[in-house]
């Protein structure tokens, strides 16, 4: 009977890195995780929230070197840009927010939440404070056991259009701000703006 217990088979499961051939096995069988979902999402926000940003500390630095005669088209496409960074970062704040309550569905999804987690304490906290290394080396043992998940930046295309709408979002929300200042100091009301 002892020795009977040594020669069992071994499954088919590997520890270690898994290799390119794990990565695409799991790949497959993990489409319809919801966790991998997630992090495409926030990965896209994230994206799109940094290409807004740079264009914001563009303007940023054209209205300032420009000083006081900064034209008002400049300060008011400053502040769009400013707008829709915000927009942006609040989507990407809002999926982080949704973490809690998607399940994973495999180990490649346990992967792609602790990777959502650790990007966004990149910016938040120092990440040599406990938890964050401790948090760091179990995402580094999982992605030795099950390989990484595949992080691809989003289409170009698809970033143009997504800082197009939030642009737009910000656009609108700045002149329903500016009507509502303008209506404040005693202007005319702007066309369209019910003042009863």
């Amino acid at each position: 009977m002892a020795d009977s217990d040594n020669s069992m088979t071994l499954s088919s499961v590997t520890l270690g890195g898994g290799g390119e051939q794990a990565t695409k096995r799991s790949a497959r069988s993990d489409e319809a995780d919801p966790a991998l979902a997630l992090l495409g999402d926030w990965l896209r926000a994230q994206h799109v929230s940094q290409v807004l940003c740079r264009l914001q500390q563009r303007l940023e630095t054209r209205v300032l070197s420009a000083a006081c005669r900064a034209p008002t088209d400049a300060k008011v496409g400053y502040s769009i840009a400013c707008q829709a960074e915000v927009e942006a970062a609040t989507v990407a704040l809002k999926i982080q927010d949704r973490l809690p309550h998607t399940p994973a569905h495999s180990l490649l999804g346990v992967v792609a939440k602790l990777e959502i987690i650790m990007g966004a304490d990149r910016d938040i906290d120092d990440p040599t404070d406990f938890p964050w290394p401790h948090i760091e080396s179990i995402l580094h043992d999982l992605k030795e056991i099950t390989g990484s998940v595949p992080l691809e930046r989003p289409d170009r295309s698809i970033v143009q259009a997504d800082c197009r709408r939030y642009q737009a979002i910000a656009a609108d929300l700045i002149g329903l701000e500016k009507r509502m200042a303008d209506l404040h100091f005693g202007q005319q009301p702007a066309a369209g703006i019910d003042t009863k």
